[in-house]
């Protein structure tokens, strides 16, 4: 790619696409309509100002060719081209932004990141098994046994404090991170019960979930959560329980993950706790109100989104 949107000066207009191709130079021009006789025009026009520029030594030397993409075209089209040495191309648009998006979506991880169920309903419940971690214990059936959960369900809190960045794995053996110490010396300022995060745990982990709203699946659905009744606020409020369902299959991406009833309101009830949780949502009966802390993280979190969001679309 030499240039994109290249502007002419004699013509007043931009060329779409320069590329070097081999040892040519290749001129595209790209209509989202069928063929008409004015493109040969516009295309002769721009293939002269760049032999002029070559010629000037503002570009490099290399044969020129010129390809013209229209979305439709007949015989009598491409022999006119033909007769101004233009190579007439169709296309469609449809499948060429498809392929940008397939691109696209294997290094922008907000492209394909969805929240997943892990039946952990709470995010305090986490505690227990990272406390224990904090002790030394690193195998997963000692946690269960010291607890007394299923080593399922430990397996699932873990999985949980990895999406938050608290621990770390090393060959089936688990580890508190930097932040994960954090974590739990932050519980001891707080005489609640091991279940209960923390005001400081809450603090840390909407700061976590605000600087990086893609980092997990777990921490990509209490952003979508968040977003839904954010979005369903704009319409009614207090935001109804149900119509929250709804949005957030769409919103998170699992319309066609979460297509039973049962799958969709669990999923929406888990990552509303957590977001009860964290104190940016709250649930009376069937009715869902957003916190006054919850209006400021969807600020934060906007900021952030559109950050990260840009930087995945810039590599």
């Amino acid at each position: 790619m030499i240039a994109r949107q290249l502007p002419l000066k004699q013509t007043e207009q931009r060329l779409d696409v320069l590329i070097a191709h081999g040892r040519e130079l290749c001129l595209i021009e790209l209509k989202v309509t069928k063929f008409k006789e004015e493109y040969i025009q516009q295309v002769s026009e721009y293939r002269e100002e760049l032999i002029k520029l070559q010629k000037e030594g503002k570009l490099i030397e290399a044969p020129l060719r010129s390809f013209l993409l229209v979305t439709e075209f007949d015989s009598k089209d491409k022999e006119l081209c033909d007769l101004d040495n233009i190579e007439l191309v169709q296309y469609k648009p449809i499948e060429v932004l498809n392929s940008y998006f397939q691109n696209l979506s294997t290094t922008a991880t907000f492209l394909k990141i969805k929240p997943r169920d892990y039946g952990v309903f709470s995010l305090g419940l986490i505690n227990r098994t990272l406390k224990v971690l904090s002790t030394g214990v690193t195998s997963q059936i000692e946690i269960a046994k010291i607890i007394g959960l299923a080593k399922g369900s430990v397996h699932n809190h873990i999985i949980i404090s990895k999406e938050f960045g608290l621990v770390r794995e090393r060959n089936r053996q688990y580890f508190l991170t930097d932040l994960g110490d954090k974590y739990i010396a932050s519980s001891e300022d707080e005489k609640l019960s091991g279940n209960i995060l923390s005001f400081e745990q809450s603090e840390m982990l909407k700061k976590f979930i605000a600087e990086d709203p893609f980092y997990s699946s777990t921490v990509f659905g209490i952003y979508s959560i968040v977003e839904s009744a954010f979005v369903l606020s704009r319409n009614s409020y207090p935001i109804d329980f149900k119509e929250l369902v709804k949005i957030f299959s769409v919103i998170s991406g699992n319309t066609s993950t979460w297509r039973a009833k049962k799958s969709q309101n669990t999923a929406t009830y888990t990552f509303l706790n957590y977001a009860i949780d964290l104190g940016l949502l709250g649930k009376i009966g069937q009715q869902v109100v957003i916190t006054p802390a919850g209006f400021r993280f969807i600020l934060m979190l906007q900021l952030h989104k559109s950050i990260e969001m840009i930087e995945s679309l810039s590599i």
